[in-house]
Parts: structure tokens; C-alpha cells; sequence
């Protein structure tokens, strides 16, 4: 049966506000009792003190839990869902990165179910969830999606729940103006990933493939000058509606295997997620070129940003120029050259790769890799190939 005598679902949300001082949005939307979740370089960098000077000139009332770290665990989670039951906020605000808005998220997850032992469902009040993105990447402010650590395990809990969609987002490039040009990078490759990824996925759909595609040639076009001038605000503010585009996309169409990757080996090695996904692209991309729908994408990829290729060389051409853009972005092939010990890595091999097997993005990847596939994949990564 063709997907298009189905009925399918694609739903844009959430309101979306951005450009140049699109944070003054905040005085405009009838605040109470306001819950910042960031994190300490938030306060230490004057971010928050954007927001808050918003809320203080409006006589806005609020409260700031700020003990978010990178790769948000399960810990600061249970800190953040005791906060939010003792404050009782009205409207959520998750300043940050992706860490600070998964934890947002998982804590408005949590927070709603144990409400649901003592209330009825219908009688829970979840407060407005605003998200702020301080980085160009994850896309976190647009998705239903999020990623804990479960350190005891060092494993990934991946999140998904209509009820962790904000309600608004808000880019404002001011935002992510002084983010160094190493994590600019990182999340910048991140948002490469998702677009791809959503392009190539086996649920991908007319709208999904519209903002992906869309999402991939704003990464090649703004990344590198976003990097390279930390002052070309329009690049950033190209950069921060990539990665929107690119939530939505992935939102609706799922993600592949340089996720369940890129989940495994972070959860193990403490990398950031961008920077995983980095490392582990090209490896995913050379690969789906062995399924002909994958190789069908790469082709229309490269036509949608007008380069030209040779018959048959679709694969190719995507994996060198994405190659190039990696070296511009002085990031490692793979991670081995990052610094991993070997011994580390045979040690720990068998159980991230059969984490990889077992992540939900497995399951809408083009090509399903068999276990030796994806052990040789995990040999591509480490040792570059």
C-alpha cells in the first residue's frame, strides 16, 4: 500500500518567534509565577540576565534552578521535578542549550505523571513551556523528544511525549552571538545530522522532507561564516532557523543510526551529542549509499542545493562534501584521532553496539544494519576509514 492512501499525522508546533530581539516577546504573553531552568554559564555569561531584566521590567515574578549540567541526568532531573512541586510555577522557561531544555522537558514529563497518581488527568494544570535555545543544534525547542543519562548505567534515556512540546519558542540571535566557534561546530554538525537524517528516514513525508532539505542548505551555506565571524549575526540567525527546521523534520520523520551511535558512544565517552553525531556521519552516510532509496535522497540532496554531480555518484559527491565541511570546522574523523584509548574501546565495544542496535532511531533508519554490519560501522568510527 502506498503511504499516500493512508492517513498520516503532521502537526507544526510549537509558535515560533524569532530575529533580533524576539525575547522582548516574553513581556507580551501574560506571565504569573515564572520557573527559569538553565545553568550556571547561562548566569555566568549574562544570558540570563537578558531574560530576567525582561521579567523585572514587566514586574514579572520568578525563581531560577540553574543546576543544569551537560548530558542532563536522571539526578538533576529528580533535583528539578522537586523544585517545580515546591514553587508551583504557572510558566516554564528553559534557557539553554539542549541539555537545559531536555531537562526542562523530562521534568514536565515526570512532573505531570506524578500528579496523575493523586489528580485526575484532566484536572492537571501543566504550566506554559516556553524554550530559549542558546545554541544552534538540537532543535530541542521544536520537538516532543528528549534524551536523560542514566549514569549508573551509562546509557541514554531517550524521552517522547506530546506532553514536552513547548508551547513557544523563541530565537532570538542575541542569544547564541558569543557561543565559541568549537561548539558553534559541534551543534552545527548536529543540525546536519537531524536534517539528513529526517531526509533519508523510512517515515519521512512531503512537509518533513521540505524543512530538512530546506534545514541542510542553510547548514552549508551559514555554518562555517557563523564559526568563522562571531559577530555575522545573520548567519547565526540562518544557523538558529536551520536547526528549528530541522526539529520539525525529525519530529515528524524520526532519525537513523548516527543517533543510536552517536547516543551510545556519547553515554560512554561523555561526548557532547553534536560532536558525536560529527564524528559519526560520514560513516552513516557511506553506508545507507548501499540502500537505493538512501542513494535516491542523497542525489535530490544535492540537487535541491544546486551541485552538480556524476550519474551514479550521488553518495560520493554528499559524503565528500560534507568531509570538507568537517575539515573546515577543524573537527576529528573519528575517535580515534579525538584521543580514545583502544583498550577503551575493545573493552566497551560489545555493549555500546548492542545499545546502537536497541535505540529507537534504529527503527527508522533506510538501511537496518545487520549486528556485523553494525559492529564494522562502530570499527569505522573509532578507527576512521
Amino acid at each position: 500500500m502506498s503511504k499516500m492512501e493512508q492517513t498520516r499525522f503532521f502537526q507544526v508546533k510549537p509558535a515560533i518567534y524569532y530575529g533580533l530581539n524576539s525575547i522582548q516577546k516574553l513581556s507580551e504573553l501574560n506571565l504569573g509565577r515564572v520557573c527559569i531552568v538553565t545553568d550556571e554559564g547561562m548566569v555566568k555569561f549574562g544570558l540570563l540576565k537578558m531574560i530576567t531584566d525582561v521579567l523585572d521590567q514587566h514586574q514579572i515574578r520568578y525563581h531560577v534552578f540553574d543546576d543544569v549540567e551537560p548530558d542532563p541526568s536522571t539526578d538533576i532531573v529528580e533535583k528539578g521535578l522537586y523544585h517545580i512541586l515546591l514553587e508551583k510555577p504557572d510558566a516554564l522557561i528553559a534557557l539553554g542549550g539542549g541539555s537545559a531544555i531536555d531537562s526542562a522537558k523530562a521534568i514536565i514529563y515526570y512532573c505531570y505523571h506524578f500528579k496523575e497518581i493523586f489528580i485526575e488527568p484532566a484536572l492537571i494544570q501543566k504550566p506554559i513551556f516556553i524554550a530559549l535555545p542558546t545554541t544552534a543544534g538540537t532543535g530541542s525547542e521544536v520537538t516532543n523528544y528528549a534524551v536523560i543519562t542514566d549514569k549508573n548505567n551509562n546509557a541514554k534515556i531517550a524521552l517522547s511525549d506530546t506532553l514536552m512540546m513547548p508551547d513557544i519558542a523563541i530565537l532570538d540571535p542575541k542569544l547564541i552571538e558569543s557561543v565559541p566557534a568549537g561548539a558553534t561546530a559541534a551543534t552545527g554538525m548536529d543540525v546536519l545530522t537531524h536534517g539528513y537524517e529526517a531526509y533519508v528516514s523510512t517515515e519521512n513525508n512531503p512537509f518533513s522532507r521540505a524543512y530538512a532539505i530546506k534545514a541542510i542548505e542553510l547548514v552549508f551555506k551559514n555554518l562555517y561564516d557563523s564559526l568563522a565571524d562571531g559577530s555575522d549575526i545573520h548567519a547565526k540567525a540562518n544557523m538558529q532557523i536551520a536547526s528549528c527546521m530541522a526539529g520539525i523534520a525529525f519530529n515528524s520523520a524520526g532519525l537513523g543510526i548516527t543517533h543510536s551511535i552517536a547516543h551510545a558512544i556519547g553515554a560512554r565517552w561523555h561526548l557532547p551529542h553534536g560532536f558525536a553525531n560529527a564524528i559519526v556521519l560520514p560513516y552513516v552516510i557511506a553506508f545507507n549509499g548501499n540502500c537505493p532509496r538512501a542513494t535516491h535522497f542523497h542525489g535530490r540532496i544535492l540537487d535541491a542545493m544546486q551541485i552538480g554531480f556524476k550519474p551514479d555518484h550521488a553518495t560520493a559527491k554528499l559524503l565528500a562534501d560534507v568531509k570538507a565541511l568537517k575539515r573546515q570546522l577543524q573537527l576529528p574523523a573519528c575517535l580515534k584521532e579525538h584521543g580514545i584509548v583502544e583498550e577503551e574501546y575493545l573493552a566497551s565495544k560489545e555493549k555500546i553496539v548492542q545499545q546502537a542496535m536497541k535505540d529507537v532511531c534504529t527503527t527508522t533508519t533506510p538501511l537496518p544494519p545487520t549486528l556485523e554490519e553494525m559492529n564494522k560501522l562502530f570499527d569505522d568510527v573509532y578507527y576512521g576509514c
